[in-house]
């Protein structure tokens, strides 16, 4: 088994390095994000999630309307097809 040293002794943090991680409402927020399922959440106060699904939508506009316009250059007849 290897060997193992654990310093007993260390020296305490100065209070300013432990009043900077003291913040009750992120804890809070941190526990209430974690304990309440995704689905319960409305999707408009999860930020990421909004995001991640307007994204989606703005992508999807973007493909339908170059294929509809890919559609209508092909249905367009050529000129050399309007003369004959």
């Amino acid at each position: 088994m290897a060997d193992l040293k654990f310093n007993i002794d260390k020296p305490d943090l100065p209070d300013e390095q432990i009043n900077k991680h003291k913040d009750f409402k992120k804890l809070m927020y941190n526990y209430q994000t974690a304990t309440n399922p995704l689905y319960k959440t409305p999707l408009y106060k999860n930020r990421k999630v909004y995001l991640v699904i307007l994204i989606i939508l703005l992508v999807m506009y973007v493909i339908i309307e170059v294929f509809e316009k890919d559609e209508q250059q092909q249905k367009k007849p050529s000129p050399q097809e309007q003369t004959k």
